[in-house]
């Protein structure tokens, strides 16, 4: 595989205006200047190896194809080539020969040369050597299709090496033990659990050639059983079909001073083989630093530091601290409290920690870098070509949050059969200017009843809004964990004091009615069942420090299910594509009589952008109902269908419910939903037909909802009427 070489130069103009900084698209692959083999971003990827091991590579494993056949500019995973030694890239190593140099002395039997060889046979006159139970250990790196295994002496039959008569000092009885790599096959300690594939005790053949059927192996040992010295030229590993893990990391992208808010993800992909059985995963993460890494050295008591060796720190207070002088908890909470750019100015880079002996582990920073996303869905993928792949309104949102100066890309290329293969042609994803350099959100109250319609209202406040760097915002989204039953108010008070509402009390929030008048300066964009999104005039100047602060509040009536809700805010732009701008919970505006004035405005307060409910009382299925009844499904497009609606409160994870029709007898009429289901707002449709399609009788029929929690198990039944 080839070494990656980085190569992008950033280009992105900055306009004057607000409105007019512009939204950036940044594609990887396909015949642009920006291939994948060039890494995609400006920073080399570091990627972990093992507990102390890290290494520069965007291929971890090194088995993506950069050249496959008839797809110039894609990434594959690799094909085994059935004339290719595998091994000739694997790790070697013995557990039970411990002489000096041995690591050297395995590679002589895959470096592909004949006349050279590992040997294990004692001189007369000198020092023994093991040969009853020497073991040598293959790691191929990832997981290969492979269907064969050989090895042989030099000179030996077919493999003539001139001048070495070693043909007869082949092993007389060996076992040939493998693994196939996948997790699972791993024991507690995280080591290959190794099985037999083959126990020669009477081995009469100089070349051993083991056909093997094609099955995926990443860790072979073979073990001598012999107590006859020995010797390998070659060991070879042939392998069938595609590598059923491939793993691409792009280079890091760096923004510079612009930071960005991530907008959405797309790619072109196309799957060889058998349908169903090879898929890719895309995911993001982004940071504040260079590196997703942090690196350790061990510290007293047994505490790995990722400090350098000496540090003297600045405090966020300017105090000047001995990183080393203070106890080893203390230091560390010292350290992960130091202010992110002298945190970075103190910490282990990847050059240290590679000079040290010994070493910490290594583990991902998490106080720059968010964790890798979730998997994007089948919409990054939804009408992508290589002549829209740059349309920034395409593709999955990015849920990786933002703004974030550094951002970086995985592609996880997998496989279930050995003929089976994803493949990547171009990906792209956008980056907005962030809406403000920080914005702060709070709602209240912040104590509601269960299930019970309260009025809440919710404060965005940008602490800064830098001219000519972030866009400012216009549209406001709330994740909630129902949907809301009605939004009353919208207002901005501007830097300048000046004021400006909308009163939307009454309004219908049913999809028919929705978006509300696109050219007014304050309308309802969008409803749904766990989030909604307004308008206003834009927001384009706040400066908390010069005491001008423009505040937005938003009025909204709406159910809390469970204790602990936290309702998320994102800003964004009007015709962005983008989500927005998540904003950080703190102090943004004196809200009402119980909302405290301390800590001061613009404070991170991780607690005001939750709702509490009582925690006693109340189950875990309510508000069970069904709407409309009765309901006539006759087809004359008047309540031609019916919902069973109810509530899930006081879940944290999914729960298992089912969901029936029964009659008047008891008897299952149709099962509607048998599945898992989060905490919130459920509601399930039936169109007034049986198990088996055909309509229902006209009568009386009973909606059944069954909910086993790990606490309980909790039913409801509501009547539902069928009248033609």
């Amino acid at each position: 595989m080839q070494r990656i070489s980085l190569s992008l130069a950033m280009a992105a103009a900055l306009c004057l205006g607000p409105r007019d900084l512009a939204a950036e698209s940044r594609t990887l692959g396909g015949a642009g200047d920006r291939p994948w083999n060039g890494g995609g971003g400006e920073i080399p990827a570091a990627v972990q190896t093992s507990v102390d091991g890290a290494a520069v590579t965007n291929t971890p494993g090194d088995v993506v194809d950069f050249d496959f056949p008839g797809r110039p500019g894609w990434i594959f995973p690799e094909r085994a080539d059935s004339t290719r030694n595998i091994a000739a890239g694997a790790t070697l190593a013995s557990p039970n020969i411990l002489t000096e140099g041995i690591a050297e002395e395995l590679l002589l039997m895959v470096d592909g040369d004949l006349e050279t060889a590992f040997t294990q046979k004692g001189e007369p006159g000198g020092p023994q050597v093991l040969a009853f139970g020497a073991m040598f250990d293959v790691d191929l790196g990832a997981r290969f299709g492979v269907n064969r295994v050989q090895f042989f002496p030099r000179n030996a039959p077919g493999f003539e090496a001139p001048g070495f008569p070693f043909q007869n000092d082949y092993l007389r009885a060996y076992e040939l033990l493998v693994n196939d790599g996948s997790e699972n096959s791993r024991d507690e300690s995280g080591r290959p659990v190794l099985t037999t594939f083959k126990l020669e005790l009477q081995n009469d053949r100089p070349v051993v050639d083991l056909r093997i059927p094609p099955q995926y192996l990443r860790f072979l040992r073979l073990k001598s059983q012999t107590v006859v010295g020995f010797e390998i030229a070659e060991f070879r590993v042939f392998g069938a079909g595609f590598v059923p893990e491939a793993r691409y990391i792009s280079s890091v992208f760096d923004l510079g001073t612009r930071w960005g808010v991530w907008g959405k993800i797309r790619w072109i992909e196309e799957t060889l083989g058998p349908e169903g059985l090879a898929q890719a995963r895309i995911t993001t993460r982004a940071g504040h630093d260079d590196t997703p890494l942090e690196f350790t050295r061990p510290g007293p008591d047994s505490e790995d530091i990722p400090w350098q060796q000496g540090a003297v720190a600045i405090t966020a207070e300017g105090e000047e601290i001995a990183l080393d002088d203070l106890e080893p908890l203390e230091a560390l909470r010292a350290y992960r409290a130091l202010p992110l750019a002298e945190k970075n100015r103190v910490a282990l880079s990847l050059e240290e920690y590679l000079g040290l002996k010994p070493r910490g582990e290594i583990r991902d920073d998490p106080d720059a870098w968010t964790p890798w996303s979730a998997p994007y869905g089948p919409e990054g993928t939804r009408g992508i070509t290589a002549e829209n792949i740059d349309d920034e309104h395409l593709g999955a949102v990015i849920t990786t949050p933002g703004p974030r100066r550094y951002f970086q890309v995985r592609v996880e290329l997998l496989s279930r059969d050995l003929e089976a293969a994803t493949g990547i042609g171009q990906l792209a994803f956008t980056v907005h200017p962030p809406a403000a350099e920080r914005i702060v959100g709070e709602i209240y109250p912040r104590r509601a009843g269960l299930a019970v319609a309260e009025t809440f209202t919710y404060a965005a406040m940008p602490t800064r809004i830098r001219p000519g760097r972030d866009s400012g915002f216009d549209t406001f989204e709330i994740a909630t964990p129902v949907r809301v039953e009605a939004i009353e108010t919208v207002q901005v008070r501007f830097h300048d004091g000046r004021v400006e509402a909308a009163d939307f009390s009454g309004r219908d929030l049913g999809p028919s009615a929705l978006p509300t008048d696109p050219a007014a300066d304050f309308g309802i964009e969008l409803v749904e069942e766990r989030r909604f999104r307004v308008r206003f005039p834009a927001i384009t100047r706040s400066d908390l420090e010069a005491g001008e602060t423009s505040v937005l509040t938003i009025r909204f009536r709406c159910r809390v299910l469970r204790y602990g809700t936290t309702f998320p805010g994102w800003a964004g732009r009007t015709g962005s594509g983008s989500t927005g701008q998540k904003i950080l919970a703190g102090n943004a505006a004196h809200l009402g009589p119980g909302d405290p004035a301390f800590p001061p405005l613009g404070t991170a307060d991780p607690r005001v952008l939750s709702v509490d409910v009582p925690l006693a009382g109340g189950g875990v299925l309510i508000n069970a109902r069904v709407s409309p009844r009765p309901f006539s499904p006759n087809g004359d497009g008047v309540n031609d269908g019916t919902r069973v609606s109810y509530d899930l409160s006081r879940v944290i994870g999914p729960v298992a419910v089912e969901v029936r029709i029964l009659d008047l007898a008891g008897l299952v009429v149709r099962r509607l939903f048998t599945g898992e289901q989060e905490g919130g707002h459920w509601s399930i449709p039936w169109d007034g037909t049986d198990g088996g399609g055909a309509p229902v009788p006209p009568g009386i029929y009973l909606a059944h909802v069954a909910v086993n929690s790990a606490a309980s198990v909790e039913t409801a039944a509501t009547v539902v009427e069928v009248a033609y």
